[in-house]
């Protein structure tokens, strides 16, 4: 695959120019564009929960280890959500509580993550579920793809 590296942004007077270079031959070009939107990543936040009272730890991301039923080192401290590994979104966040309640309860819960929502809300917004079309090929898990042109959607052609 052919990667396309971001070297640098330069805001103009009107919209913005993304300095690329390609990944492959290292040949560089410029792609000009209304608006960047930038993401350097998401922590936990943790300081100030005093998890050493509590005799739990965190890793340098803030992170709280956690077992399959979503309990700490510590027995009877449970974690879930964004102090816990995976991606820090409020479906994932609410799927684990609950199903670490069914398995505090003895009832065995399970998250499936792939069932899990992701969003950037962006505008207009982004949202994906499931594997990836790349994902299931290198799974070898059989599929049926399906493509709807973005323009057909009705609340596409609203915004």
């Amino acid at each position: 695959m052919n990667h396309k590296v971001v070297n640098g942004v330069n805001n103009k007077e009107k919209g913005v120019t993304v300095n690329l270079e390609n990944g492959k031959d290292g040949k560089k070009s410029a792609l000009n564009v209304d608006v960047v939107l930038l993401s350097i990543g998401r922590h936990a936040y943790t300081d100030g929960l005093q998890l050493d009272k509590a005799g739990l730890k965190a890793d340098d991301r803030g992170v709280i280890h956690v077992n399959k039923t979503w309990q700490t080192d510590k027995p009877g401290i449970y974690a879930i959500g964004d102090v816990t590994p995976g991606p820090m979104l409020a479906h994932k966040a609410e799927e684990e509580g609950i199903a670490a309640i069914e398995h505090i309860m003895g009832e065995g819960g399970h998250v499936n993550y792939d069932a899990i929502p992701g969003v950037i809300y962006t505008d207009p917004e982004v949202a994906w579920v499931g594997k990836t079309e790349e994902e299931l090929k290198a799974d070898n898990i059989k599929f049926k793809k399906g493509v709807f042109p973005f323009s057909a959607n009705s609340r596409a052609r609203c915004n």
